[in-house]
C-alpha cells in the first residue's frame, strides 16, 4: 500500500495540466449544482461546456505530454462520479428528474468507489477508467443538457440510455475487478 501511495504521489506527475483539469472539473462541480439549482441557465451552460472541455481534454494532455500518472488515474473518474452525483441530484431538486435515475447512476458510482478502493489495497497499481465508463459519464452529460434546455422529447430515451449505459458500464466494471483480482492472486 506505501508503494502504491507512493506511485500516486510520484515526483513530477502530481501537478500536471491534465491533473489540474480534473481537481478543476471536481471543484467546478460544486458551482454546476449551485447554479443548476438556482435555474441560471447561460452561466449553467458555459460551466457545463468547461467541465466537459476538462474531461476530454486531461485524457489528450496526460498523453500528449506524457504526464499520465497514478494521480490522474484516481483524480480523472473521481472528478467524473463527483460531478456526475451533483448534477443529478441537481437536475432530481431543480427539474425532476426522476429519483430512480439519480439512485441508479449514485449507485453505481458508489459501488464501483468501494471496488476501486479495495483493488488499490491489493494491486500495486491504479486501474484506469475504462471505455464504457466514459461513454456513460457522456449519456449523463447530454441527459443533463436535455433537462437543463427542457427538451420533453429527448428526457425519456436520455433516462433509459443511461440507465443502460450504467448498466454495461458498472457490468464492464465487475468484469475487470473480478479478473484483476484474480490475476493478481494468480500471480
Amino acid at each position: 500500500m506505501a508503494r502504491l501511495i507512493d506511485k500516486i504521489f510520484e515526483k513530477g506527475k502530481v501537478f500536471t495540466l491534465s491533473n489540474f483539469m480534473s481537481f478543476i472539473r471536481l471543484v467546478g462541480s460544486f458551482y454546476l449544482y449551485h447554479l443548476t439549482v438556482n435555474k441560471d441557465l447561460q452561466p449553467t451552460l458555459i460551466l457545463t461546456f468547461a467541465l466537459i472541455f476538462t474531461d476530454f481534454a486531461d485524457g489528450y494532455f496526460a498523453r500528449k505530454f506524457n504526464q499520465v500518472s497514478e494521480m490522474g488515474k484516481v483524480l480523472d473518474p473521481l472528478a467524473d462520479k463527483f460531478c456526475a452525483a451533483m448534477v443529478m441530484i441537481a437536475l432530481y431538486q431543480a427539474y425532476g428528474l426522476p429519483f430512480w435515475v439519480v439512485g441508479v447512476v449514485i449507485g453505481r458510482d458508489v459501488l464501483i468507489l468501494l471496488g476501486s478502493i479495495f483493488l488499490i489495497t491489493k494491486l500495486p497499481y491504479v486501474t484506469p477508467s475504462a471505455m464504457p465508463g466514459k461513454i456513460a459519464v457522456s449519456a449523463v452529460a447530454a441527459l443533463f443538457l436535455v433537462y437543463l434546455l427542457d427538451f420533453d422529447p429527448l428526457k425519456t430515451p436520455l433516462e433509459w440510455l443511461v440507465f443502460l449505459m450504467v448498466v454495461i458500464s458498472f457490468a464492464h466494471y465487475v468484469y475487470l475487478f473480478f479478473k484483476k483480482y484474480h490475476d493478481e492472486q494468480a500471480a
